[in-house]
């Protein structure tokens, strides 16, 4: 009787020690990526891509590079939404699912339109 107890008191402890995890979780293994260009077709450096999922609260957010390229891995599967921001331009949003953690999405290519001023 001395070593079950002994076994549940450590098993208390491991228990306890261990932070709680939500069920669902932001963060995974999935990614998507894609392309950001002007509407003349030139890439765009410096966009912000901002990812939420939803029904939960934080976001991944990631920054298109000089070839326009942009990536963002570690998503958990859900339907995420993404919105493409830059200083001069109008906000694109778009939408993707991902079924499984590892969903193989085809690259997304968005058009910033300059905004009217």
């Amino acid at each position: 009787m001395k070593s079950v107890s002994r076994c549940a008191a450590l098993m208390a402890i491991v228990l306890l020690s261990v932070p709680a995890v939500p069920s669902a979780q932001l963060r995974g293994l999935g990614r998507v990526k894609g392309t950001v260009n002007d509407d003349a077709g030139a890439p765009l450096k410096g966009v912000a891509v901002r990812a939420t999922l939803s029904g939960y609260d934080g976001s991944i957010d990631e920054t298109s590079d000089e070839k326009g390229t942009w990536a963002i891995g570690g998503m958990a599967r859900g339907e995420w939404h993404l919105t493409f921001y830059a200083a001069g331009y109008t906000p694109v949003g778009a939408k993707v699912t991902l079924a499984a953690e590892l969903s193989n999405v085809p690259p997304i290519a968005i058009v910033l339109k300059k905004a009217a001023r």
